[in-house]
């Protein structure tokens, strides 16, 4: 059931098969408060040749506020702000230019 509700019943998407983290999902939810445990996902996804594809899958459907995990080595907060400089929007926390 879990499968059709995050691949719309089609399933992962093919090029996950490729993906450096293919089998490690627990690893991609670390306490945002350790560094090094963001360290070692920022690490599998350094050079992992899906990196862009995920990235674009995760921004595709994922909403700001509501976001878990590194995915595509951005943690949470990244993908976010991320996500508003897509929008056009300005970082609430970040500075007036």
């Amino acid at each position: 059931m879990l499968r059709r509700v995050l691949f719309d019943g089609d399933g992962p998407p093919s090029w996950r098969q490729h993906a450096s983290c293919a089998g490690l999902d627990e690893l991609f939810f670390p306490e945002p408060s350790d560094p090094e445990a963001v360290a070692a996902c920022r690490a599998v996804c350094e050079f992992c040749p899906v990196q862009a594809a995920c990235l674009e899958d995760v921004m595709s459907w994922e909403r700001s506020g509501r976001c878990h995990g590194v995915v595509a080595g951005l943690t949470p907060v990244e993908r976010t702000r991320l996500a508003r400089e897509q929008r056009g929007e300005p970082d609430p926390g970040g500075a007036v230019a």
